[in-house]
């Protein structure tokens, strides 16, 4: 027979899932310096943390009239690190980074599935670009190419349709120039 009361069978449980969340590793978003993303990056792999800083590369024309290709962030003032929940606070000590990305009182996770369609859209050498303003449109798969599998929306500005995953955990929607026939409808 059990004498265990209903509270006392829970409340390990729920320790348990706790102490299991704060070793799961997610990827979680910082908040750097201005203009310090790079610092922080390297800083971060000399340390040995998984860290991810997309990069574009952008034409500079200078006064001078002097041209040079510049890599600058994708998201300018944030980076990504994939790491436990218990190393957060301590990652958001480190020099150049001003804080952690939160929703609540929860540190914000940005899905590994999202990550990894930056990392395919940025291998792809096409134009890649962030908006802060968000268009409704059609939630598409893409069902050919190097993306296979990855859902988004489908938007189409000055004449070129384009593809777009929502990072709703900063307000930033990643685009790029994608041809309809490798898209289909989401159900």
């Amino acid at each position: 027979m059990n004498t265990a009361k209903p509270n006392e069978t829970i409340y390990p449980r729920l320790v348990l899932e706790r102490r299991r969340k704060r070793n799961e590793k997610n990827w979680y978003i910082f908040y750097t310096s201005p203009r310090a993303e790079k610092i922080v990056y390297n800083d971060l792999l000399a340390r040995e943390y998984d860290a991810f800083l997309p990069l574009t590369r952008t034409l500079k024309v200078w006064k001078n009239r002097q041209k040079k290709l510049i890599e600058s962030p994708l998201f300018p003032g944030y980076i990504f690190v994939n790491t436990k929940m218990s190393e957060i606070y301590d990652i958001s000590r480190l020099p150049k980074i001003a804080t952690y990305i939160k929703c609540g009182q929860n540190p914000s996770v940005i899905s590994p599935n999202d990550i990894n369609t930056i990392k395919k859209m940025l291998l792809l050498e096409e134009d890649v670009s962030v908006e802060t303003t968000f268009y409704e449109g059609e939630q598409v798969k893409i069902i050919h190419g190097p993306l296979t599998g990855h859902e988004g929306i489908l938007v189409e500005q000055k004449g070129k349709t384009r593809f777009g995953i929502r990072l709703k955990e900063i307000n930033h929607t990643v685009f790029i120039n994608v041809c309809t026939n490798i898209l289909q409808k989401n159900k």
